[in-house]
């Protein structure tokens, strides 16, 4: 991510990222709900069978991703977004979500306790990262907080709270697919935020806002509330 004083709507972008999402979603829900014979040659090999009622709730949770992004992607995002770095993005995530639903949705196994725990992981990093970038988009509105830092709401446990809300929920997608090789995905997120993408945003906040930033950098944990 590069983080530029620079905003522009960057609506081309932006559609071919969530374009990207939402073809991957149905292109996985398609290949659950259809009969493997129907399909076309080449994409048989794909056929993903297993247990309904966990597939129904993997499509609906990558769905319900999908939305929440489109309102962060849309409303949230004020900063530019380069076709280089959407192209990125859009690749990686699409491919990211279509293996959750193809590996968990082929899995067998009724819907135990296991999975009520991952549902409740996937929701409440849902709600943290929504959540906290709400409050941020509202407190930003007004007139009176224009170039200020906002470190209220959920940004005071933490400086990078939605980032940590991103993982908490593909930490639950990934224990919902029952293949635990899949934890890799918020493993890779979390050392892409913590080594990548946390201190440039960082290098850029603080010359942004200067003492302000680090007077709140100094009394707030970085990533994982109380630990980091």
């Amino acid at each position: 991510m590069i983080f530029k004083d620079e905003h522009d709507f960057s609506l081309l972008p932006k559609c071919f990222f969530m374009a990207a999402i939402v073809v991957a979603i149905l292109m996985a829900g398609y290949l659950m709900s259809a009969d493997q014979n129907s399909l076309p040659d080449g994409l048989k090999p794909y056929a993903i069978n297993g247990d309904f009622t966990r597939q129904v709730i993997l499509i609906f949770c990558l769905l319900f991703y999908a939305a929440r992004l489109f309102v962060c992607v849309f409303v949230f995002l004020k900063r530019k977004m380069l076709w280089s770095e959407m192209l990125l993005v859009s690749g990686l995530m699409s491919f990211v979500l279509f293996s959750f639903a193809k590996v968990g949705g082929s899995g067998l196994q009724p819907v135990g306790v296991l999975d009520y725990f991952s549902i409740i992981l996937y929701l409440f990093g849902s709600w943290l990262n929504t959540y906290s970038e709400y409050t941020r988009y509202i407190w930003k509105k007004r007139e009176a907080n224009k170039g200020r830092l906002y470190t209220q709401g959920l940004f005071k446990y933490s400086m990078h709270i939605n980032y940590f809300g991103d993982i908490v929920l593909f930490t639950g997608l990934a224990l919902l697919t029952l293949r635990f090789s899949m934890l890799f995905v918020p493993l890779a997120m979390a050392l892409n935020f913590v080594f990548f993408i946390i201190p440039r945003l960082d290098k850029y906040l603080a010359a942004k806002y200067g003492d302000e930033f680090k007077e709140y950098a100094g009394s707030t944990k970085k990533f994982i509330p109380g630990i980091y």
